[in-house]
C-alpha cells in the first residue's frame, strides 16, 4: 500500500478552523502536517474553513487534487 491508508480521511472542519495538510508524504500523523517537510522544499497546504464542513482528505497520497481525495485510491492495486 502507498500512502497512509487506502481510503480518504473524513474530517469535520469547524468554522474558523485552520488545518495544515501534509503535502510531502512524510508526516507520521497524516493527513496532517507534523513538520516532517522541513528541508524538503515542500510546504503543507494550509486551509482555513469559512463554514462547518465535511472534508475528505487523501489517504493514499496519489490524488491529483491533494490534499483532497479525488477517488484515485479506488484504482490503485494494493
Amino acid at each position: 500500500m502507498t500512502g497512509w491508508q487506502n481510503h480518504p480521511f473524513k474530517i469535520q472542519a469547524k468554522t474558523g478552523e485552520t488545518i495544515a495538510f501534509c503535502m510531502c508524504g512524510n508526516s507520521k500523523n497524516g493527513p496532517y502536517c507534523d513538520g516532517s517537510h522541513k528541508g524538503t522544499g515542500i510546504s503543507p497546504s494550509v486551509i482555513t474553513y469559512d463554514t462547518d464542513t465535511s472534508v475528505h482528505a487523501c489517504g493514499c497520497q496519489q490524488s491529483k487534487n491533494r490534499p483532497m481525495c479525488d477517488g484515485t485510491h479506488k484504482t490503485i492495486n494494493e
